[in-house]
């Protein structure tokens, strides 16, 4: 059997949506956008007519779709207004939408199923990545068609030339919704700007964040730094410093008084915690003052990134730098991006580098007694579930795989990460508890009248006390809320009251065994002791809910790891040998086995150069020791814990359990979570 032959090539009128942010979604959350939007989009009108008359064609994309008119030049144009106000009735989708007309060619694949390729399609998508949300844009290609009625000149707006990842410039049009009521001034999408030195005083205050001994990320270096510096920019560099306290303050002041920040980012650069803590300091001081921009610029292919790093520059819009003839063009857009922050923009999803949360069905995750029993907990449908454990003990990946279980269980759920939410955002008790409960409504599409239910007179804690009945109430379903990073509630003033609030639904199970509470589980995820913050331990979920603390690896299990490795470690005394230096900790392991398995490094070199600030831990032992250096508290604590293991309640000794710098004995005493830190902060505190 023979494929049909391609049918000449002809100009095709295309219209690309593609919904923001899906790609972070659970998978049964993609499948529920994306219902909701091919349910719209087929309640257009100008869809169902010209699908019964043949004249349209659609496709899906992954995270969105793509509509074909063969031949009527205004149907994306319309289909994209009806669907712009039926938009209205569901804001938890959020649609972009690009228009472009361009050659495309008719074919058949080997399963005989009709395809349709082209530069027109190719060029939709890339119009439609220059927009954001509940934005049309049109080529000027289509545009300038439009232009020829009078019934779409007064809705067509110039935005100037936009610049695709590959430096391709493509002239757009911004079309004006139906409700617009006069002509928007739409901000232009960038186009690389000449690169005149400016004069003394004009240029910015820029940091150059990158990771150190990586190639070729020093190539980019030196290059964004002597050319940055001609242009009239104020650059820091750290690699002019020396390690130690002072470096560590020099830094930290820097990227919190630049202007700008850029962020060389390479594979190897995703599992550098220092770049990690860098870029944290960049967003958090950006929250507080409106600076400094983060600039990235990723090395080698341009596709989506995992982990930590991923989460700070994958929604932001990046320059791709391959080798050195990509130099001139990469200070280009630095330059343009330096006079205007750059637009947000999705791309490819990729596997994720050592760092940040394992997902519940990586080959990596590695199963601890703790496991077990959170799964346990959940399906028995307990009350309050507690995960303790400090920094990068595994907390997250925990509930990601209890979020998984809940999912299997067909039961409802919300989550809330309060890392992510912002000082002024929990300001106040009533404020803080109407955002908690407008997410949970969004991610449930529950429908609640704020207006009339969310009463002043009531008090926070009653109105949400409310809400969560009302969202139970709505289905016998279980209901599961997992709460990640719930020590950023420690330090308000409403704190013992938030988690009072928790206790009582524990409570409300005996005292109203006819209410929904036998529904309903609370997971908290946290490092500090809670009872160095919470008021009254009586009204407190900490003494009340299952206690699951995480444990490191033990010897056991890092065998097991190193076996999902393919035994990079060939010999037991070698996983002896690690387990001593690293005490089991599951990120220093995860990464000692990576760095072995890769062939970066073998066991021996990693062994001798652990301590090092240019070993495989380099990193993350100079994210610590800037990281205790910023509070005299802290640092003070440190320096005691190194000669005496006292225990201790004050503040910085909590800090650093919290941290996973410091560890309780079983015999109730402090020590050095593992030998490694013992060694390097012995060495520079």
């Amino acid at each position: 059997m023979t494929q049909d032959a391609p049918q000449p090539a002809q100009i095709a009128h295309i219209l690309f949506l593609d919904i923001i942010g899906w790609s972070r979604e659970s998978i049964n959350e993609q499948g529920r956008l994306l219902a909701d939007l091919s349910r719209l989009v087929t309640e257009c009108p100008t869809f169902q007519r010209a699908k019964a008359t043949n004249e349209l064609l659609a496709f899906p994309s992954g995270d969105g779709m793509w509509i074909l008119f063969r031949t009527e030049l205004t149907g994306p144009a319309r289909c994209a207004l009806e669907l712009l106000d039926l938009l209205k009735t569901t804001p938890w989708v959020a649609v972009r939408m690009g228009i472009h007309s361009g050659p495309v060619s008719f074919q058949r694949d080997i399963a005989g199923t009709q395809t349709v390729v082209g530069d027109g399609i190719n060029t939709a998508k890339r119009v439609m990545d220059m927009g954001e949300n509940g934005e049309i844009v049109v080529s000027a290609q289509h545009a300038r068609w439009l232009l020829q009625f009078d019934e779409w000149s007064s809705r067509l707006i110039e935005r100037g030339f936009g610049v695709t990842k590959h430096g391709e410039r493509i002239e757009l049009y911004a079309l004006l919704p139906n409700d617009a009521q006069a002509p928007v001034v739409v901000e232009p999408v960038l186009a690389p700007q000449p690169r005149t030195p400016r004069s003394p005083g004009e240029g910015k205050s820029l940091a150059l964040l990158y990771k150190r001994n990586a190639h070729p990320d020093d190539l980019l270096l030196s290059t964004l730094e002597a050319q940055l510096t001609e242009l009239g920019h104020d650059v820091f560099v750290d690699r002019h410093l020396k390690i130690g306290i002072e470096w560590a303050s020099a830094i930290d002041e820097r990227i919190r008084t630049s202007d700008a920040v850029v962020a060389i980012v390479s594979d190897s650069a995703l599992e550098s915690e220092m770049l990690e803590y860098e870029l944290e300091i960049a967003k958090n001081e950006r929250v507080k003052r409106g600076k400094p921009f983060l600039l990235p610029i990723r090395v080698g292919e341009d596709r989506r990134l995992e982990g930590p790093i991923g989460s700070y520059v994958n929604d932001l819009h990046f320059s791709v730098w391959r080798g050195p003839e990509d130099d001139d063009r990469v200070v280009s857009e630095v330059e343009a991006a330096l006079t205007e922050p750059p637009k947000r923009h999705e791309i490819e999803l990729a596997l994720e580098p050592v760092g940040g949360a394992v997902a519940p069905d990586s080959p990596f995750y590695a199963e601890r007694a703790a496991d077990e029993e959170f799964l346990k907990a959940l399906r028995a449908n307990e009350s309050i579930i507690l995960i303790k454990g400090p920094r990068q003990m595994g907390k997250t990946s925990l509930i990601g795989r209890g979020a998984k279980a809940v999912g299997e269980l067909e039961w409802r759920q919300v989550s809330t990460d309060f890392q992510k939410l912002s000082t002024s955002q929990m300001a106040t008790d009533d404020g803080f508890y109407k955002l908690l409960a407008a997410t949970l409504a969004r991610q449930q599409k529950f429908k609640y009248d704020f207006a009339e239910e969310w009463i002043d007179i009531f008090g926070a804690n009653m109105n949400l006390d409310n809400f969560i009945r009302a969202l139970l109430d709505a289905s016998e379903t279980p209901l599961v809320w997992f709460m990640d990073e719930a020590d950023k509630l420690f330090g308000v003033p409403y704190a013992s009251d938030f988690f009072g609030l928790v206790r009582s639904w524990h409570n409300s199970r005996a005292t109203e065994p006819s209410g929904p509470w036998r529904r309903f589980t609370v997971v908290i995820g946290y490092a500090t002791e809670a009872h160095l913050f919470i008021q009254d331990l009586n009204q407190s979920p900490f003494n009340v809910g299952r206690q699951i603390p995480l444990q490191s690896f033990n010897l056991d299990q890092t065998s097991d790891l190193n076996a999902r490795y393919g035994s990079p470690l060939t010999r037991r005394a070698e996983v002896e040998q690690l387990q001593a230096l690293l005490g089991g900790q599951p990120f220093l392991t995860r990464r000692a086995l990576d760095v072995v398995a890769r062939g970066q490094m073998d066991f021996t070199t990693l062994m001798s150069t652990a301590d090092r600030d240019d070993g495989a831990f380099g990193d993350h032992l100079k994210r610590i020791l800037v990281s205790v250096t910023q509070l005299p508290t802290v640092m003070q604590a440190l320096k005691t814990s190194l000669t005496d293991s006292t225990v201790s309640q004050a503040d910085g000794y909590q800090r650093l359990i919290a941290a996973g710098v410091l560890k309780l004995t079983p015999d109730n005493r402090l020590t050095v979570a593992c030998e490694l830190y013992r060694r390097y902060l012995s060495q520079h505190v």
